[in-house]
């Protein structure tokens, strides 16, 4: 009977083991801890506006409560998924908070909402035609390296920068519009402009400097036309004089030129205003004689610290279809007078010339001309055939001088395309330059509002079959025939 008893307590006690675990098991599955998943880690960047909904994954829902948090501060009970709006800018932490009796979990989530951008432009813009303006907005907003700019007036892109130099060839009210985009977000602002009348000269008429380069036969001292001799267009002067001279000239007549001689012969010339760079539209009108093969090297420059004058750091080319092809990028010849010798009937003048090279190349020039062809129709004594800053002071002594200003040697500097020019002849010829060809000299593109300055020069070498010698290829660079003349060079945007 004991025994008895004592196997039913023993069932019994495996029973409520048994029991208790089976309790104990029960209630622990019931509340397992919740895990959250399926969270990126990256920052959430908004503006202002934007909403963006929070939902995390979550397993083991039994038994849960939630709580959101924005910065610590609770803001949401008792919702899986919650939507943030950014109404400021800032960081913002929210933190997502489970929990039940089987434990808890938790999971941040970085915001980053972006200052909006606010451009800010003077209230009053004012300026001359043909003059820059320099516009420099406020712009706040997020800090990022991916702002993008874009000035308008209408429907047409004047700029794309933050700052815009403004400038316009004719005078008005215009309406100038900014937008500035960074990321996700633009914004735009406009103000109106006014371009005051001016009355301006549509030809580069002041002369800056006049560096020609000897050659056979010219009549140097010449502003306007070489046949022009005969009737007093000749301005025997010194050098300072020379230049005033042929800016007066030049602003009668845009037609009256300058003779700028062989290789490396050169002119720099001013406007009397800033001349506008319309995009897509050539915006000078250069004439000169010239072969096709034989074009002249545009420089320009925009006096943008406005002191008057085009300093070195100023100057770009115009990139034309011999860009690039020198094969000489540092050249230069130095001349030297030598003499003149007279006799009873003629006059000889002599330079000599030598170049840079390690193994240097010269010669001498000699020009001749007889009294009798040197009179012009009024009696005068014609400088033709003397190099410029050189005259015959008195005629019945023969006594040359040189004028003040000039000088008796001289050296020409500048690139060298050499090339035969054969069946290639000069003739008058008009040159389109559009300012937005120019480059640095790197090669590299450059932005220019407008330009003040133009320096033309010659750079094509020429050399030339001569069929009377085998049709060898000779040396041409001094003959008349290759002489580079520029006469006008015009604004082709100027509106009076």
């Amino acid at each position: 009977m004991d025994k008895l008893k004592n196997m039913k307590k023993v069932i019994l006690l495996k029973i409520l083991t048994v029991v208790i675990f089976l309790a104990a098991s029960c209630r622990k599955d019931q509340y397992l801890a919740p895990d959250i998943s399926g969270v990126g880690a990256d920052t959430i960047i908004l503006n202002i506006g934007d909403k963006t909904v929070l939902a995390p994954n979550i397993t083991n829902l039994k038994g849960n409560s939630y709580i959101w948090l924005v910065n610590g501060k609770e803001t949401v009970r008792d919702q899986i998924n919650f939507t943030f709006q950014a109404t400021e800018p800032g960081n913002f932490d929210v933190t997502f908070k489970a929990n039940n009796k089987g434990g808890a979990a938790e999971q941040l989530f970085e915001i980053f909402v972006e200052k909006p951008i606010a451009i800010s432009i003077d209230g009053q813009l004012a300026v001359s035609m043909c003059n820059v303006i320099e516009i420099t907005p406020s712009v706040t907003g997020p800090d990022r390296d991916d702002y993008e700019y874009e000035w308008s007036i209408g429907d047409s892109v004047i700029g794309k920068k933050r700052n815009l130099s403004f400038i316009s060839a004719g005078a008005g009210s215009y309406e100038l519009t900014l937008r500035a985009t960074a990321g996700k977000q633009t914004a735009t602002s406009s103000r109106t402009i006014i371009v005051k009348a001016e009355q301006y000269g549509n030809n580069a008429n002041t002369v800056l400097e006049y560096a020609p380069a000897p050659g056979k036969n010219h009549n140097w001292s010449i502003i306007g036309t070489a046949d022009l001799w005969d009737f007093g267009a000749e301005q025997p002067l010194p050098y300072s004089e020379f230049l005033t001279k042929a800016g007066v000239l030049r602003k009668e007549n845009a037609g009256n030129g300058l003779f700028l001689g062989s290789w490396g012969g050169s002119a720099t010339f001013k406007f009397d205003h800033t001349v506008v760079n319309v995009p897509a539209l050539p915006d000078l009108e250069l004439t000169a004689i010239y072969s096709n093969l034989d074009p002249p090297a545009v420089y320009v420059a925009y006096d943008r610290n406005k002191n008057g004058t085009p300093d070195n750091d100023e100057w770009y080319e115009i990139k034309n279809e011999d860009y690039g092809i020198e094969d000489l990028p540092d050249y230069e010849m130095t001349f030297t007078y030598t003499k003149t010798v007279t006799d009873t009937r003629r006059i000889y003048t002599y330079f000599t010339w030598k170049d840079n090279q390690l193994e240097p190349v010269g010669g001498e020039i000699v020009n001749m001309k007889s009294f009798s062809s040197s009179m012009t129709y009024t009696g005068a004594f014609s400088t033709r055939g003397f190099f410029p800053g050189y005259n015959m002071t008195d005629i019945p002594t023969k006594q040359v001088a040189l004028l003040d200003g000039w000088q008796n040697s001289f050296t020409r500097k500048g690139k060298r395309i050499t090339r035969n020019l054969s069946g290639a002849p000069q003739f008058f010829r008009k040159l389109n330059v559009d300012i937005d060809m120019a480059v640095n000299v790197s090669g590299e593109s450059v932005q220019l509002p407008g330009i003040d300055f133009v320096k033309v020069q010659k750079v094509v070498y020429p050399f030339q079959q001569d069929f009377n010698d085998g049709n060898k290829l000779k040396d041409f660079n001094m003959e008349e025939s290759r002489m580079l003349q520029v006469y006008g060079i015009l604004d082709k945007h100027l509106k009076n």
